[in-house]
């Protein structure tokens, strides 16, 4: 999953990113996964990421200090969305190293690219970002939104400018790799009885794809 917080990336992410292998390795490994962990799994990925797509539409990455939208709510509003779908994905599978080692990397990656990013905040938007740093929580979102919130308005430009569409493509390509390994390999089912699926889901990746080259293209 790809991030874009409000100061320009940190060499922790390049580490996120290297952690997301073994993690991949260890859903190959223990993702005995069933309809019922589809069910509840997925509901909390399609919301982590709608968390995202949220936060994406108000930053400003680098040029203002976002305080509208999820971030009237909480400081890391990504790091949020992020959370959610990998608590997603470890429904699915619920395994337990799984599961522990999705929460002892992520708050051990997290909490120190937080501290070093908010550095980064502090000395590039202060003042506005100390009353703003006092009154937002950093994770856990607060119930009312930030009262000096810059009332910024939610564009989809740039959703689509910050990459979102990767991690979109990531999400599905990983959905259906889960699937398929249970239900070819589970639960042996034929493959005639899970085609419709995988095209539906071809398309929509290669759609993304598409999008993604198309967008690389226009930019060169």
């Amino acid at each position: 999953m790809t991030s874009s917080p409000q100061v320009a990336p940190s060499p922790l992410r390049k580490l996120r990113h290297y952690l997301a292998w073994p993690f991949a390795i260890l859903l190959a490994l223990f993702a005995k996964s069933t309809n019922q962990g589809f069910w509840w799994g997925v509901p909390v990925i399609v919301l982590g990421e709608l968390v995202r797509i949220w936060s994406q539409g108000h930053l400003l990455k680098s040029r203002q200090l976002a305080t509208d939208g999820p971030y009237a709510f909480v400081r890391h509003p990504l790091y949020v969305g992020n959370f959610l779908v990998g608590v997603g994905f470890c429904i699915i599978i619920w395994h337990p190293l799984v599961a522990g080692f999705f929460v002892v990397s992520f708050f051990s990656v997290y909490l120190v690219a937080i501290r070093l990013e908010e550095k980064k905040l502090r000395d590039r938007f202060e003042p506005a970002f100390i009353p703003y740093a006092q009154s937002v929580p950093s994770f856990l979102p607060r119930l009312t939104p930030y009262p000096y919130r810059s009332k910024d308005p939610f564009v989809w430009r740039r959703v689509w400018g910050h990459g979102e569409h990767i991690t979109i493509l990531a999400i599905l390509s990983v959905l259906l790799g889960v699937y398929l390994r249970q239900a070819l390999y589970q639960e042996a089912r034929p493959v005639t009885e899970v085609m419709e699926l995988v095209a539906g889901t071809v398309l929509v990746v290669g759609g993304l794809t598409f999008f993604q080259m198309r967008r690389r293209a226009k930019s060169n």
